[in-house]
């Protein structure tokens, strides 16, 4: 798998140029542009999977709505603004996502448990949720007072608290 580009000190505005120039998708994170590699079979599966649990769960509750990447999410923080494309994102009657989930890959990995987990807590993003394909676990973390705490982690025979959908996913349907 090829590795994900990174390039430094770039705007709001930057990327826009960045964006409209090439076909790669691109996320804009505290100044950097990181180019987007493809995505594996089974990366695929497990957000069409986590997509589609939560859409089965959104038609109870209307006021929630699931989006898939591809679809830019603007996070401003200390007044610049961020443009990322998260696997999987739940809106509940807010702007922002009240959660997040990331799938990790060999090129995106370090990216999603560094950067992007800084960006998510920063903004104020509830729930976050990093998806590991390889060894079927999903890590939690919610929003306690402004910082991420490690919720723990859940395997297959697992059911994971969904907190701003008062829902549980039993894991083992995220990697069916």
């Amino acid at each position: 798998m090829e590795e994900a580009l990174k390039l430094e000190n770039y705007s709001y505005e930057d990327y826009l140029n960045i964006d409209q120039t090439t076909k790669e998708r691109v996320e804009l994170i505290f100044g950097k542009i990181y180019m987007m590699a493809g995505a594996s079979e089974n990366h695929q599966d497990a957000v069409g999977n986590i997509f589609f649990l939560l859409k089965t769960f959104a038609k109870e509750k209307k006021e929630c709505k699931p989006m898939v990447a591809p679809f830019d999410l603007k996070l401003v923080v200390e007044n610049k603004t961020n443009v990322v494309q998260p696997d999987v994102m739940l809106f509940c009657d807010k702007e922002l996502p009240c959660a997040v989930f990331e799938v990790l890959s060999p090129s995106t990995a370090y990216k999603d448990k560094t950067v992007k987990k800084e960006l998510y807590e920063q903004s104020g993003i509830g729930e976050y949720f990093l998806v590991n394909v390889e060894f079927k676990i999903v890590e939690k973390f919610m929003l306690v007072d402004g910082t991420y705490q490690y919720m723990g982690v859940y395997g297959l025979d697992d059911k994971l608290p969904l907190n701003c959908m008062d829902e549980e996913v039993i894991v083992s349907e995220i990697f069916a």
